[in-house]
């Protein structure tokens, strides 16, 4: 389900980017992140339904620019290093499929990251 980044052949995917920033949450929100990131991690369009069916649950309140507290799968989400440490210990606990390949990833973004992004399509 999830691929690296230098394994990516078309253009229809969801990308988890490390967010590599320490800046307030405005601007990380607009200026924090960039597309096709070497070390991103990313999910197929076609396998979306999968995706969400597995993770969507985990990934409901992420910090958007939005209004809304709910995933935004066009748009992007911000995770913050206290959200992504809950998230990765719920995904471990619970083992759903290929979650060994995102917990290695998002425990890369805990220990060396202020969390993650998750940017649509």
């Amino acid at each position: 389900m999830f691929i690296p980044c230098s394994e990516k052949q078309g253009s229809a995917y969801f990308e988890f980017q490390y967010c590599k920033k320490e800046w307030d949450i405005k601007k990380i929100l607009k200026k924090g992140y960039s597309f096709k990131e070497k070390d991103s991690l990313l999910v197929r369009v076609d396998n979306g339904k999968a995706f969400f069916e597995n993770y969507g649950d985990y990934l409901r309140n992420p910090i958007l620019s939005k209004e809304t507290q709910e995933l935004d799968p066009y748009g992007v989400n911000y995770y913050t290093k206290e959200q992504t440490l809950a998230i990765r210990e719920q995904i471990v606990n619970d083992r759903p499929k290929g979650f060994e390949v995102f917990a290695e990833w998002l425990e890369k973004a805990i220990r060396e990251y202020n969390g993650f992004f998750f940017l649509g399509i």
